[in-house]
């Protein structure tokens, strides 16, 4: 949780050693963000009273930081502390209580400086997030070798969302190679016609596939069904000659 932590890190620094510590600034209880806010696409027609229900729409998470400012503060400490959180881009930042789930965020809309006119104080951020989720560390696989027989591979989803991993195949002959999920309802993922020696390599959430021998050019081998883990244990059977290896990272709500 947010507000257990004591320090976080954001981008590649960690908080205590920029000279500020995570902290509430309410009294009693303390609130956290439990969902991402959502809406729902719907479209009403003359006549009847039921809208058509046209899917839901989740905003990515926002949520507020608070630090410390640990003793007497000075223009360059606050200027070090600007040039750290002011970025372009989404940054990984995590919080101490559990330094394994990362959000990708950075600040937006109120920051204030709040202080007592002695160079003592806190500043209090709004964070927001590149979507409605925060996610593992990236995990690796070992390389499985289907060179001789077909295998199937046990992966446990430990997130709370079903994902889209990425993976890479070294084709051993020539022939197909097909990947199915036997534990999750949706078709296997196939290739078709690979040449000995090339390596396909799959980006599942962005559905791009690269081959070593024709670049881009391999999506008329491919079925176009992207492998998906569902939350628990995923039994994933592997099927033609190959050699492969999957990455991927949990996502919570």
């Amino acid at each position: 949780m947010i507000r257990e932590s004591r320090y976080f890190l954001f981008g590649d620094r960690k908080s205590t050693d920029m000279g500020i510590e995570n902290v509430n600034t309410e009294g009693g209880l303390v609130e956290e963000t439990f969902l991402a806010t959502s809406s729902i696409n719907e479209t009403s027609i003359k006549g009847n009273d039921t809208p058509f229900y046209e899917g839901k729409k989740r905003d990515p998470k926002q949520f507020n930081l608070n630090f410390y400012i640990v003793d007497y503060w000075n223009d360059k400490r606050l200027a070090d502390i600007k040039r750290w959180l002011d970025v372009d881009t989404y940054q990984p930042l995590s919080f101490s209580e559990n330094l394994d789930i990362v959000y990708y965020a950075m600040p937006v809309d109120t920051n204030d400086l709040v202080h007592n006119a002695s160079k003592e104080g806190y500043v209090r951020l709004t964070m927001r997030c590149d979507s409605p989720y925060a996610y593992s560390r990236s995990i690796t696989t070992p390389l499985y070798d289907a060179s001789k027989e077909d295998i199937t591979i046990e992966i446990n989803n430990k997130g709370e969302c079903t994902i889209v991993p990425s993976f890479k195949i070294q084709k051993v002959g020539k022939g197909d190679v097909q990947i199915e999920n036997l534990s999750y309802f949706s078709s296997p993922s196939k290739f078709v016609d690979l040449e000995d020696g090339e390596i396909i390599t799959v980006t599942g959430e962005k559905e791009i596939v690269e081959s070593s021998k024709y670049g881009d050019e391999r999506y008329d081998n491919f079925n176009e069904e992207y492998l998906r883990f569902g939350y628990g244990m995923n039994r994933i059977r592997v099927t033609g000659r190959c050699k492969i290896l999957f990455n991927y990272r949990f996502k919570y709500r």
